[in-house]
């Protein structure tokens, strides 16, 4: 295959973006904002936008619930500046609903070993110093999921450094070799199944946790970097401190949104985080230049002379239709991107870039209140007994614990969320992940209901029959940042430059990070960055980092 390359458009003036999930819905309003007279097509397989972003609302006897069949919080710390912009711009502040730092469910987080819930230590602002010091004091020395964990982190510095000729190894070894398998299996494990569905032992230390593989490297001690760092500053990438920076500027939000932002833990939106995506939709489609094609699979994207080319077929017409765009930002897996991009020499990657696992997520609501411990919800390491966890779940959430469901509590500040007259208990069960990596099929529906019931049951000793129940089930959802990541994107950067020319970008939960706000800052940069020649969007993962000091507040 020839790997002739064309030269650059000046302008970037008619972009396609590929996928309408919440990576793509946002790159389409920055283009937009940033250029009017730029002509933006947003390309859709499925005839719903959103993503994994999907709130259902459930209507029952006295009032409904709504229930998120996938992210269901974001967070207001790192790129949550950006998202708060974001809300602004698209007239949401109002409808932000806050929970808290101080509320237990900022406050009280949980895993499951052997056979009961372990509050992890943290400080709770209900207590005083001692309360706080004896609770943790107990915890460290009774429970077993931390038995011997003190004693092993104190000893970390004396453990030899990983030799030079290591570049990348799993989180699951990397503190394994730092501090015992005891804490990874038991502790660790768990908030990796909370946030990737990941296995441990799979995923990438260097590309999940930069910063700590650093301090290895420069310190020969993770401890000893954090002391140095306490004394002398912390490195971070210059391009944060930028990003940073930016957030800084002023911005015109209200001023009780302002100060409900700074106080929260997490927030979320009277509707559900589904509200993000609507309003999105709704401010794209009442300008001009922004076109929507639903039901359309890109088929091929093909690099020429003056514009790409995509193909796209009609998934119920089965019609194949052709179009040119000066510039295409896919928002697609880089294996599917890969797989429809004919420029590229499709042989050139032996292995996924990164690999995605399917989750279940089993929403159930019943009509008794506090039928969980006050909290956010907890989580279930791999070193579980298996007849404790024989359905491989990774987490249960506590929903009524951040949705809001009184005007009057405390704990909130916004408007309510579900709107029955007694309040009730809202969970949602995840299963599956990395446990079903290899199954040929998965669990049906009502197969998973029944197994969320029995974790439910056997954890938290509920036995009541749910009033209300949603089971969905997310294919690939997760992409998996596994050990040579980052090597595996580097060539695939390679390759876009090299067919692409910069014609070609990628943005989504696999560049910046798997989280919401994650994809709303992958799309902020990529967008951001149109103008500038012969990139891919990539640059955050494969160029060097340039790392700057920061000095801790106070040193």
């Amino acid at each position: 295959m020839s790997r002739r390359c064309y030269s650059q458009p000046a302008e970037p003036n008619d972009v396609a973006v590929l996928g309408g999930g919440i990576t793509g819905l946002a790159t389409a309003h920055y283009l937009a904002r940033s250029n009017p007279n730029r002509r933006v097509t947003i390309y859709e397989s499925s005839p719903r936008l959103g993503g994994w972003l999907h709130t259902e609302k459930v209507e029952i006897d006295d009032g409904h619930i709504l229930f998120e069949k996938g992210p269901r919080t974001l967070r207001p710390a790192g790129n949550g500046a950006l998202v708060a912009r974001l809300v602004n711009q698209l007239g949401l502040e109002d409808d932000t609903i806050f929970t808290m730092k101080t509320a237990p469910a900022a406050t009280n987080r949980y895993i499951y070993y052997p056979d009961h819930l372990v509050r992890v230590p943290a400080p709770d602002p209900q207590k005083g110093f001692l309360a706080n010091a004896h609770a943790f004091a107990y915890a460290l020395a009774f429970e077993p999921a931390f038995k011997g964990i003190l004693s092993r982190v104190l000893l970390e510095p004396s453990i030899h450094a990983r030799d030079s000729s290591v570049t990348d190894e799993s989180v699951g070894d990397f503190f394994v070799r730092r501090i015992g398998r005891r804490l990874v299996d038991q502790v660790m494990s768990a908030v990796v199944h909370g946030i990737y569905a990941g296995d441990i032992y799979q995923l990438s230390m260097k590309s999940l946790f930069p910063s700590i593989w650093r301090l290895e490297e420069e310190h020969g001690s993770v401890l000893a970097g954090l002391v140095h760092n306490m004394a002398e500053g912390a490195k971070v990438p210059a391009n944060e401190i930028d990003f940073i920076n930016a957030m800084k500027q002023p911005y015109p939000f209200g001023s009780d949104f302002r100060k409900n932002f700074r106080r929260s833990n997490v927030f979320t939106f009277r509707y559900g985080l589904q509200q993000l995506v609507d309003k999105l939709e709704e401010s794209l489609k009442k300008q001009s230049n922004v076109v929507f094609q639903t039901n359309q699979e890109i088929t091929d994207i093909k690099n020429t002379e003056h514009n790409v080319e995509l193909e796209s077929k009609h998934l119920t017409t089965k019609k194949l239709s052709q179009h040119k765009h000066t510039h295409v930002i896919s928002t697609l897996s880089p294996d599917t991107t890969s797989k429809v991009a004919s420029s590229m020499n499709r042989d050139f990657l032996t292995l996924p870039v990164c690999p995605t696992p399917t989750v279940m997520t089993v929403n159930l609501y019943y009509r008794t209140p506090d039928l969980n411990p006050p909290g956010f919800g907890y989580l279930i390491p791999l070193g579980i007994p298996i007849d404790q966890n024989p359905e491989r779940a990774l987490g249960i959430t506590f929903d009524t614990a951040y949705s809001a469901s009184s005007p009057d509590d405390k704990n909130f500040r916004g408007p309510v969320q579900d709107t029955v007259s007694k309040r009730g208990t809202k969970v949602t069960v995840m299963l599956g992940g990395h446990y079903w990596d290899g199954w040929s099929s998965h669990p049906t529906k009502e197969e998973g209901l029944a197994m969320a019931q029995s974790v439910i049951g056997r954890h938290l000793g509920v036995t009541e029959k749910p009033a209300a129940h949603s089971v969905n089930l997310n294919y690939n959802c997760i992409p998996q940042y596994t050990v040579g990541f980052e090597d595996r994107v580097k060539r695939f950067h390679d390759e876009l430059q090299s067919r692409y020319s910069g014609r070609l970008r990628v943005a989504g939960n696999w560049v910046r990070g798997v989280g919401v706000n994650d994809c709303i800052r992958s799309a902020w940069e990529v967008a951001r960055e149109l103008d500038t020649s012969n990139l891919t969007g990539l640059e955050w993962i494969v160029k060097p980092k340039k790392w700057v000091t920061v000095k801790v507040k106070g040193s």
